[in-house]
């Protein structure tokens, strides 16, 4: 059974909570709930990051030790091996302290990944719960988070993620959300390759790449979604500034693609999705928007997807 809430609901003014990574979501979630009222200690271990933070108000602290006083934590971290190891260094510094702490995992990491923190945790008398993003940076305010964990740890989450969410819901125990989140990131995978493959053969079709996304975009058809309006018009502009890198689309592909042997259910469109990721890493092109995977076959078949107005002679 699942419960939901609409954010604006309930809030978490005068809470004492913790961030750990301050990168695109996780900054805009500390300033959020700084926004709202809440007392945030924030970790990243970037100076630039722990900068900005400061100037939105959050305390920033050298370790993730240093949050055992927390209420809660919420974590905002790349991989699964991180987000294990900083769980065991907050569920250690709260059990040593006498302290009680509730950690919201807002990465994306697979739902064993998710059981093993939660055990970690739960041996030190702590809890965790997945309760991973869906939504893009700029959406913030309009997040949805899943949630795996008890329905006192669903309300908890209700409460302290109010400010940055349009609705945040339980949908099971602990994994359940982060398979919900990777099934996710396995679907936008899959729209962003075959947006590189249309734009390339586009252009082989002797279309100009720009207005042909300009008028499918502007069809209203069914084929027109947020992350096509997105990457679709950067790459025809020559623009992979990342909101998503390649990197990350591949680690999250990854775990969704691992999910599916597990479960012996296959997976050949994402499968092949990914196959485009990985030729893109291997290109260098890691730490580029997850569109950057277009350049690898524009290599391939020599096609320039640029609109036509920017292109040169």
């Amino acid at each position: 059974m699942t419960s939901a809430v609409e954010s604006t609901d309930l809030g978490p003014a005068g809470m004492a909570i913790g961030v750990v990574g301050l990168g695109a979501m996780g900054l805009r979630l500390a300033t959020g709930l700084v926004d709202a009222g809440a007392q945030v200690t924030a970790v990243d271990p970037s100076p630039e990051a722990a900068t900005r933070a400061g100037e939105a108000g959050v305390t920033v602290v050298p370790a993730a030790a240093d949050l055992a006083g927390c209420e809660v934590v919420v974590l905002s971290l790349p991989t699964p091996r991180l987000v294990l190891d900083v769980v065991t260094q907050l569920a250690d510094a709260a059990a040593a302290a006498g302290a009680h702490l509730t950690v919201l995992d807002t990465s994306t990491v697979g739902p064993a990944d998710a059981r093993a923190a939660a055990e970690v945790a739960a041996a030190r008398g702590q809890v965790y719960a997945d309760t991973p993003i869906l939504g893009r940076p700029e959406s913030v305010g309009r997040w949805t988070f899943p949630v795996g964990g008890s329905a006192e740890t669903v309300a908890l989450a209700q409460r302290v993620l109010a400010p940055v969410a349009g609705l945040v819901e339980g949908v099971g125990d602990v994994g359940a959300a982060s398979a919900t989140k990777v099934l996710n990131n396995l679907m936008l995978g899959t729209i962003n390759a075959v947006t590189a493959e249309l734009l390339v053969l586009a252009d082989a079709a002797g279309l100009d790449p720009g207005r042909w996304v300009d008028l499918v975009v502007g069809s209203g058809a069914a084929s027109v979604s947020p992350l096509f309006r997105d990457v679709a018009a950067r790459a025809v502009d020559g623009d992979f500034e990342p909101t998503f890198t390649v990197q990350l689309m591949h680690k999250d592909n990854s775990l969704a693609l691992d999910l599916a042997d597990q479960l012996r259910v296959p997976m050949i469109t994402g499968t092949a999705a990914q196959h485009l990721n990985t030729m893109a890493l291997s290109a260098g092109h890691g730490a580029e928007d997850s569109i950057a995977v277009v350049k690898v076959l524009q290599t391939i078949t020599g096609r320039d997807v640029r609109r036509h107005a920017h292109r040169t002679t």
